[in-house]
């Protein structure tokens, strides 16, 4: 995957989070196996630190699920503070679609730099550029933004704050005003173009099941 072209592997982030919501829930599961394994081999230490630190959202998704949805209560728990089954495998299905989230953009950041990820949102943005929109100065600022987050993060006493947001933008540009980005794109090969290929017909053919509620592939 660390040879594909950065546009290819931003489609393939983009695709399997659309195909999450087409598939079945042991097919989740398994997709979430698979892509949890993959990520802890790329990058073990990472992965897992951004796991554990959400430890309390997925306890509190199966919480939520497990007791407000309605259903049949499990077994040998009194019904005042029983979950319902159905409750807790809408949890755990839950939570193993934000771990496909999470082990994707593991990936994605563990097999590009943070140049080549600019050079991929850039071509995938330009389209844009017919409507009025300046997409070379967006991609510039969030390079920008993103080495003065890495900044802020390496500093030992750093704490992120939600009123540092506001600050962000400014401050980039005050810091970096002089600052010549070049980001030296790189054709597609062709096995890129046969991944975006297949990509654009998986896509149509979801749409296509889902608009005509054909059953019996996932």
């Amino acid at each position: 995957m660390k040879t594909m072209h950065p546009i290819v592997k931003i489609l393939l982030f983009i695709f399997t989070l659309l195909l999450m919501s087409y598939l079945s829930n042991p097919h989740v599961l398994v997709l979430c196996i698979a892509l949890f394994i993959y990520a802890l081999w790329l990058e073990q230490g990472g992965f897992l630190r951004v796991v554990k630190r959400m430890k309390w959202l997925f306890i509190s998704i199966f919480i939520i699920y497990a007791f407000g949805t309605p259903g049949e209560y499990v077994q040998h728990i009194p019904n005042v503070v029983a979950p319902t089954i159905e409750g807790c495998v809408l949890g755990f299905v839950q939570i193993a679609k934000l771990l496909i989230a999470l082990a994707v953009l593991s990936i994605l950041f563990a097999t590009s730099s943070k140049e080549q990820l600019m050079i991929g949102l850039h071509l995938l943005l330009s389209p844009l550029n017919l409507l009025g929109i300046n997409t070379n100065k967006f991609t510039a600022r969030l390079l920008l933004t993103l080495d003065y987050v890495e900044e802020l993060a390496a500093k030992e006493k750093f704490k992120f704050k939600f009123d540092q947001l506001d600050k962000m933008l400014s401050t980039t540009e005050l810091v970096h005003k002089d600052r010549v980005i070049v980001l030296q794109s790189f054709p597609l090969k062709w096995t890129d173009i046969l991944v975006v290929m297949v990509l654009i017909i998986s896509t149509i053919a979801l749409f296509y099941f889902r608009e005509f509620n054909v059953e019996g592939l996932f």
